[in-house]
């Protein structure tokens, strides 16, 4: 059985209000709707940033939450191969839309890779603070980065330069170690009352992933169709 966790539902479901807002707004900008760029704005970027740390930090407590009392292999490889087959489809999707900018590495790419190296820290959850606490510092102060990988990628793989969804291993794993300390202390105790409206958000984060595949391609469709129209 699934384990569930109101607070962990509620924190990914107001992740998914954000995200489709900020699609949303990407979307305006990219059919020429808005003159402000998403990418290079710094309130977008500290937007999408709070959207990312959100997701990742449930993604650390989803780890520790499922696998905590013991890992359950079979459940893994199930679930890896899921995501797995999506990022696949993200990157073949993405390069028939932007061919000069596909999506090699995007978040959930990364949620992929993220899981599996999360099991190392179920049972060292202090580890897991001061590590993700360490990895974020040294990324900030430019100590600890993967951009000469990502530069060699680029070089000599056919790795686009630029790309509409990428998220880097440094720092954002901290923040999904961070998320694994934090479901181990239980929210530092935090319990949220239920009620009829954040029901309502939880039920998002119940289904944040389907969520995420679809929002984009029916905006993206209602867009083409106003465009059709006008």
């Amino acid at each position: 059985m699934n384990k569930r966790c109101f607070e962990l539902d509620l924190l990914r479901g107001a992740a998914v209000i954000l995200m489709v807002c900020f699609h949303f707004g990407y979307d305006l900008a990219l059919f020429g709707y808005t003159s402000y760029k998403t990418t290079v704005d710094i309130e977008w970027i500290v937007f999408r940033g709070v959207i990312l740390s959100m997701f990742l930090l449930g993604v650390g407590m989803s780890s520790y939450l499922a696998y905590s009392d013991g890992i359950n292999w079979k459940k893994v490889w199930k679930h890896t191969a899921k995501l797995t087959v999506v990022s696949v489809v993200i990157s073949i999707g993405s390069y028939f839309i932007f061919p000069e900018q596909w999506i090699y590495f995007g978040v959930i790419h990364f949620v992929t890779i993220a899981t599996l190296v999360s099991l190392a820290f179920l049972n060292r959850p202090y580890l897991a603070l001061i590590l993700g606490v360490g990895i974020i510092v040294s990324y900030i102060l430019g100590y600890f980065h993967f951009d000469p990988i990502l530069v060699y990628s680029v070089e000599h793989f056919s790795i686009p330069k630029y790309t509409v969804d990428v998220v880097s291993f440094t720092p954002w794993f901290g923040t999904v170690l961070i998320g694994m300390f934090l479901m181990h202390k239980k929210l530092f105790g935090i319990a949220i009352k239920e009620n009829k409206t954040g029901q309502r958000v939880a039920f998002l984060g119940k289904h944040s992933l389907i969520i995420y595949l679809l929002h984009q391609p029916i905006l993206f469709g209602v867009f083409n169709i106003i465009k059709y129209i006008r």
